[in-house]
């Protein structure tokens, strides 16, 4: 009958809209250092038996509010997200590592879909941790929250990390990607191998005090994240948000710093 075709038409449509809706709202992975979920997807393939992270490594979206609130311990890394689950195994060998060394180490998201962003926060495993058991809070230390206040990023965002110089060895490191205007963040643990010392260095986590600024020339190609200060055309501006390419006094991202002509 009429009725009937129409009716399966009707869920054939739904059903199609559902899947795009939920690939249309897939939004997130870091590729530098590549995460673990990165590092399983078909485009690198190094990790093995990762579940759905094969396919949408930007997929594993879960509430935001961590650690207070989020993923569960023994949920970290999948974000407790159905077909996800396989990233939560956890063992010494169990995924591929990046060598990295202590000091500034620089994180970059691939956002598939750019949302407004309350805050990106990094934790990493503590000295002693066990990497045989599962991930879970008590394991992890924070090191930075870069506060982006509700501003849309970019396709691609970078931040500049310190790893503390007394880690060393196998250490896992979470990203957390908290969205401004839906409930949700996206989570992203990265394996590392910390082979020695670095060159040290810090994200700052409050904007520069404007009366005594530190800035160095503006470059169209270099990343400034929230707080930065540069020098430009005699003046010296500040970032409110992640920016690159931007020009100061040319874009809404750079704020003059009063008193400063």
């Amino acid at each position: 009958m009429n009725w009937k075709k129409a009716m399966t038409a009707t869920v054939a449509i739904s059903t199609c809209a559902l899947l795009m809706s939920s690939t249309i709202w897939a939004h997130g992975y870091i590729e530098q250092p590549a995460s673990r979920a990165y590092k399983g997807s078909n485009a690198l393939g190094l990790n093995t038996n990762v579940g759905s992270a094969q396919y949408e490594p930007q997929s594993i979206e879960a509430l935001k509010g961590y650690p207070s609130a989020g993923p569960t311990d023994g949920h970290i890394a999948s974000g407790g997200v159905a077909g996800f689950g396989p990233l939560d195994d956890q063992t010494s060998t169990r995924w591929h590592k990046t060598d990295i060394k202590t000091g500034a180490l620089k994180v970059q998201w691939k956002l598939t879909a750019q949302h407004a962003t309350a805050s990106w926060k990094y934790y990493i495993t503590k000295q002693g941790w066990n990497p045989n058991e599962p991930l879970k809070r008590s394991t992890l230390q924070e090191i930075a929250v870069i506060n982006d206040k509700g501003a849309k990023p970019a396709a691609n965002v970078s931040h500049t990390i310190n790893i503390p110089s007394d880690r060393s060895g196998y250490h896992v490191i979470l990203g957390v990607w908290d969205i401004s205007d839906t409930a949700n963040a996206f989570y992203q643990v990265i394996d590392v191998n910390i082979t020695g010392q670095g060159t040290g260095g810090t994200t700052p986590t409050t904007p520069t005090d404007p009366g005594q600024p530190s800035a160095n020339a503006w470059s169209p190609s270099m990343i400034y994240v929230g707080g930065d200060t540069v020098s430009y055309d005699g003046k010296t501006y500040r970032a409110k948000w992640w920016t690159s390419g931007e020009m100061p006094g040319h874009s809404d991202v750079w704020e003059l710093l009063a008193g400063l002509q």
